[in-house]
């Protein structure tokens, strides 16, 4: 089979197959205590008050969705006494009623963290979004999640409409809901998302919760957008006006700890369940955030903000980040050195612009760039961490096409040669042992993704080799001096921008800037040279 074939093949081979849902007891009876059991039907079910009234819209179509889910806002709110709130202000009061230990007064467990692109940019109170989480009972930050949109500045009340995450300790899972303040929705569970998007409205958060977890784009120091290295406009005031359902503020800072403990939870469970179940496990499906790009996060190359009309003052960039360039399972420390007014001029003459912010060409940190998601990395850390692949099959894949840490085509395409194998069979070495079977069999022409990829597995002792190929990269970028290395990554930066706001989860243009570059698809660093090149170069 040609490798063009096997491409083709990939997308289909990656759907993940029908969830594993919790089977009824031998005697008959339902036990849905331990989360969601798709496979109960409708009629073993318990009876709650918000039956009829979520529209269960994870492809299951339940008539009885509250029964079966076991997180707190379930268990709180949906399934206890005789009424179904339906807006974000009935909710927390009920909360405020069933949900009290720990918590006497209603002020007590929450917390708000406001996002807003263009409060911090502008130095004027404008616009947010709000997470407000609830932290009674001695649950994790990460338990009950509500997001709140379209926030303006000195309101003093709040949209009774609301997404709300909450994490089902039993089942490891976390279960998506919304409601306009009329209908309350059920969009599935960190399983479900994996599935990605259904027909019409089914799975909707899936498109931006591709990996089934918390999301925080901005999740690296100095938190751009949240409030962390710099205070919001208007934050501190709409967070006192509504302190009955905000409770106190809270920042990025606190937040990105939030996301990474509820991310490596759910992680935990995403390994145990893609593994799982009867028959030989798709180890491309288990495989995939190493050789893929499913989520991805937004850093920056400043430390504290800047003009964002551009010019001399505040933090000055003077380096470009590895992590920019290389996965951190590579390179994770380090950055070229760069002159700030070669950025500047550069910046200035590509167009460079934030739209939504007058007169402003850039974020009040400069140099936001894409890079892997820190949920993408820690999955592939309990990969490691269970034996089933080790840190020199990771190094090993990350090796093809390393210039490209996110959105490498040639890479992800290399999962089309990922055997099925027995659960038992999920060890380093017969997964290593396997794809150089798949790839032996192709006989990959010389150069190719494929052909770095099965050189490197069968070199068990290449460590060194791939450091030391990493390292004379990053000679050669600095070498270039500053301006034709900045001209070479903010070319890849803004391709890289420009692929991620086809995701879903790019949704607002002040985000991050864009320009007037024109950078061919398939761009990338030449591995050796730093210099631009349009098509795959083996180190």
């Amino acid at each position: 089979m040609s490798q063009n074939n096997r491409i083709l093949i990939l997308a289909a081979s990656l759907v993940l197959p029908s969830l594993f849902g919790c089977a009824a007891p031998d005697e008959g009876t339902a036990d849905c205590d331990n989360g969601r059991c798709d496979d109960v039907p409708d009629s073993e079910v318990p009876a709650s008050p918000c039956d009829g009234i979520i529209v269960d819209k994870s492809g299951a179509d339940h008539q009885k969705v509250a029964g079966r889910n076991n997180d707190p806002v379930a268990k709180f709110v949906f399934r206890a006494g005789t009424t179904c709130p339906t807006s974000f202000q009935d909710i927390m009061a009920k909360l405020k009623e069933n949900d009290k230990e720990g918590c006497p007064n209603d002020e007590d467990g929450l917390s708000t963290r406001l996002i807003s692109e263009t409060a911090q940019a502008t130095g004027t109170a404008t616009s947010y979004r709000a997470v407000t989480t609830r932290t009674c009972g001695s649950r994790d930050t990460d338990s009950v999640l509500f997001s709140l949109f379209g926030l303006r500045a000195g309101a003093t009340s709040l949209p009774a409409g609301v997404e709300i995450i909450a994490f089902d300790d039993t089942a490891g899972v976390f279960n998506y809901y919304e409601t306009d303040g009329r209908t309350l929705n059920f969009f599935g569970n960190s399983k479900d998302m994996l599935k990605g998007t259904g027909t019409g409205d089914d799975r909707r958060c899936a498109g931006c919760h591709t990996g089934g977890g918390l999301i925080m784009k901005e999740l690296d120091t100095p938190w751009l957008h949240w409030e962390g290295h710099v205070n919001t406009p208007g934050a501190q005031e709409l967070v006192t006006a509504n302190k009955a359902l905000m409770g106190s503020k809270n920042t990025g800072a606190e937040f990105e700890g939030v996301v990474k403990q509820g991310n490596a939870k759910w992680n935990k469970t995403r390994l145990d369940f893609l593994k799982s179940g009867t028959g030989q496990v798709d180890v491309g499906a288990l495989l995939k955030p190493l050789f893929c790009t499913v989520e991805v996060n937004l850093d920056n190359g400043a430390d504290f903000e800047s003009p964002v009309k551009g010019g001399p003052g505040g933090s000055e960039l003077s380096r470009i980040p590895f992590d920019s360039l290389l996965d951190p399972q590579l390179k994770g420390f380090g950055s070229i050195s760069v002159t700030f007014a070669d950025y500047d001029a550069l910046i200035k003459s590509n167009g460079q612009k934030v739209g939504g912010v007058t007169g402003a060409i850039d974020t009040i940190f400069d140099y936001v760039f894409i890079e892997r998601s820190h949920a993408d990395n820690d999955y592939v850390s309990q990969l490691k961490a269970a034996g089933i692949i080790d840190d020199d099959f990771i190094k090993d894949v990350m090796m093809v096409d390393f210039t490209r840490p996110v959105f490498s085509d040639d890479r992800c395409g290399l999962l089309t040669f990922a055997p099925k194998l027995a659960g038992e069979d999920l060890t380093a070495s017969k997964i290593r042992a396997a794809f150089i079977t798949s790839l032996e069999a192709e006989t990959p022409a010389a150069g190719s993704p494929a052909a770095t990829l099965l050189a490197n597995l069968n070199n068990t002792s290449d460590a060194a080799t791939h450091t030391a190929a990493v390292d004379a990269f990053t000679a050669a970028c600095t070498s270039l001096g500053s301006r034709p290395f900045l001209q070479n990554a903010l070319a890849i930066t803004s391709l890289n921008r420009d692929k991620a706001r086809e995701r879903p989860v790019f949704e607002f243009e002040p985000t991050m800037p864009s320009d007037n570059q024109t950078v061919n698809a398939n761009a990338r660093l030449h591995p050796t040279t730093c210099n631009l090149v349009n098509e795959f170069v083996a180190p």
